[in-house]
Formats: C-alpha cells, sequence, structure tokens
C-alpha cells in the first residue's frame, strides 16, 4: 500500500508540473479569472466590409468603448435568410453577439436558445435604447437576448453580459455607421 501511495503522489506532481508548463493549470485562490489574451481578435470594420458583398440587407459598425475586444465572427445562413455575426468580450470579462440579419425576430431568437423550428418563446420584456424598443427573450443557459425590427434589417443581440453591457453594444449599433463594400 505504501509504494502504491508513493506512486501515486509522484505520478500528481508530474501531473501538476506538466499542467503549469503548458498553461492549463492556473492557482486562483481569490476565484476565477479571465484570461481572454489568448483570444483570437478579429478585425471588425474589414470583416463587416467583406460581409457586405454576401447579404442584401444594410450592414451597420457598432463603435464600442475601449476594452472591448472582438473575437469571432461569422456570416451565417439560417434556412433563406443570412446573418452577420460578431461576437465581442466586454470590459467585464463577458461575451456578446451581435447579429445582423434578414431573418425574422423569432428565427433569430429560436436559432440562438437552440430551439427547435415552431417550438414557440414567450418575451420576457423590454428595453428602450435611443427611443428603440428592444424586445427581451430568454437565452440559453442564464442568458438573455435582445431583437429589433427596424424594417430591412433585424438586429439581434445575446450573450451573457449585464444589461450595462446589452444597452452599450444596443447603442453602439443604432448609431453605427452603415457599411460598404470594400473598395467602394
Amino acid at each position: 500500500m505504501r509504494d502504491m501511495v508513493l506512486s501515486m503522489v509522484v505520478l500528481a506532481v508530474g501531473v501538476l508540473i506538466l499542467a503549469g508548463i503548458s498553461t492549463g493549470f492556473s492557482f486562483s485562490p481569490g476565484g476565477v479569472s479571465v484570461n481572454t489574451s489568448n483570444l483570437p481578435t478579429v478585425d471588425v470594420p474589414a470583416e463587416l466590409r467583406a460581409a457586405v458583398g454576401q447579404v442584401t440587407f444594410p450592414i451597420r459598425e457598432p463603435r464600442l468603448p475601449d476594452g472591448w475586444r472582438p473575437n469571432s465572427d461569422s456570416v451565417d445562413s439560417l434556412g433563406p435568410a443570412k446573418a452577420v455575426r460578431v461576437g465581442w468580450i466586454t470590459s467585464g470579462g463577458r461575451y456578446l453577439q451581435l447579429s445582423q440579419s434578414n431573418a425574422t425576430p423569432l428565427a433569430l431568437v429560436q436559432v440562438a436558445a437552440g430551439l427547435a423550428d415552431g417550438v414557440s418563446v414567450s418575451a420576457t420584456g423590454t428595453e428602450t435604447v435611443n427611443s428603440t424598443k428592444w424586445t427581451v427573450y430568454p437565452g440559453v443557459r442564464s442568458e438573455q437576448s435582445w431583437v429589433v425590427d427596424l424594417g430591412s434589417v433585424r438586429l439581434f443581440i445575446t450573450g451573457n453580459g449585464t444589461t450595462a453591457e446589452f444597452r452599450t453594444l444596443a447603442a453602439a449599433v443604432l448609431t453605427g455607421q452603415r457599411v460598404t463594400a470594400a473598395g467602394s
């Protein structure tokens, strides 16, 4: 039994050393810490200019405060509709994603919440930002989603950000400049 315990101790020390060297382990006695330095960074203006040629609806470029780090982007098909998505890590370390789309508001909510077609989802309230009323829906896990229909485009925000961070992104996209194609 003594030999087995000593073998386990040696093995555990070796695993901890390897984990420490690979930065796959950290000791944080004060609680969870978020290190965003290893996440990718996206050039939002360039990516939105590239996306303009792939969609038939207007795209806006939000100008966000310092400390917001864009880390993902995509142009996705939602059936016959498309969505241009950009995600940010907020200055508070939370994640928000903005979708600009010609899909219906309900389709955007269902996709974000992982619901099948035909599954109903109910709004939980509204938020008004810059005189524009956004409808609030539940998202996956503890996230929420905001959506507004501006006629030619639907704006959709989802993530685990605070209400203040949602409001910041909503205001930034509402006041954002319209994006034109690269070379235009």
